[in-house]
């Protein structure tokens, strides 16, 4: 199967409706043409993704567990072909009508050229008008708290939408206390506009200028959490364009909630 916070991202608000795009680099061989033509399969716009014949595309592994065993994630992702593309090889003209931007911390915890990467489109997004999405996503097995402490302060800076959850606003920005508190002290030093953040079966708040929103939550019954931050995330997009705060969280937790179950 193929899978990525972003593409997942994209996939989602696609089959909600939504025009969506992905800017990628992927290895011309039989595994790049799958995960290339298994993400146009969903209506995403892949005109934005640069194809090579260096590198390889990069493969991760999730063995799943059940209480109290947690799941296991082992990445293969060393010289895989994101870690090579250049300014020059992006179809900028994506950016022009775009109204969010959305780019991870998974992303920028693969290389130095990502990250580079990452400061040049959130450049240009801001320089196009566009909102610009961040979801922390850290991951542990890619890079330290320390490290990407050190890369996503600056960077989270001036975002407009700002996901993280719990645990990485305490252990990668140092922020704790209630999660009313914790809200409050991101949206402070970042300067968002807004900032959500996930606390796991609670559900999820979310800070907008002054107002505080708590999402619904919705009981179910997990086949597979692998992709449910994905799909809160972009559940949240969805809401965010379409009506107002309150909905965008509770589609959100929605949409969070249906991926659990496939």
């Amino acid at each position: 199967n193929i899978g990525g916070s972003e593409s997942n991202m994209a996939i989602a608000l696609s089959r909600l409706g939504l025009k969506t795009a992905w800017i990628s680099k992927l290895v011309d061989d039989p595994l790049g043409r799958k995960i290339f033509s298994s993400i146009a399969a969903h209506g995403v716009d892949l005109s934005g993704v640069v194809w090579t014949t260096k590198g390889r595309n990069a493969t991760y592994f999730v063995e799943l567990g059940k209480a109290p065993r947690a799941h296991r994630v082992t990445y293969d992702r060393k010289r895989s072909a994101i870690n090579s593309l250049q300014p020059s090889e992006i179809n900028w003209s994506l950016l022009k009508d775009a109204k969010i931007v959305h780019v991870t911390g998974i992303t920028a915890a693969l290389s130095a050229n990502c990250r580079n990467l990452i400061e040049i489109v959130m450049k240009r997004a801001r320089k196009e008008k566009a909102l610009i999405s961040f979801d922390v996503n850290y991951r542990g097995k890619l890079w330290s708290c320390k490290k990407a402490h050190g890369f996503l302060s600056p960077i989270c800076s001036g975002v407009d939408i700002l996901f993280v959850n719990y645990e990485d606003a305490r252990d990668v920005f140092g922020a704790r206390g209630e999660p009313e508190e914790i809200l409050e002290i991101l949206q402070k030093r970042f300067r968002c506009s807004t900032v959500v953040l996930t606390i796991g079966k609670e559900g999820a708040l979310c800070r907008h200028q002054d107002q505080v929103f708590r999402s619904r939550t919705f009981p179910t019954v997990e086949a597979d959490r692998v992709g449910a931050g994905d799909a809160f995330a972009a559940g949240f997009l969805f809401g965010f364009l379409q009506e107002d705060m309150q909905y965008a969280l509770d589609f959100a937790a929605a949409l969070s909630a249906l991926k659990f179950t496939i």
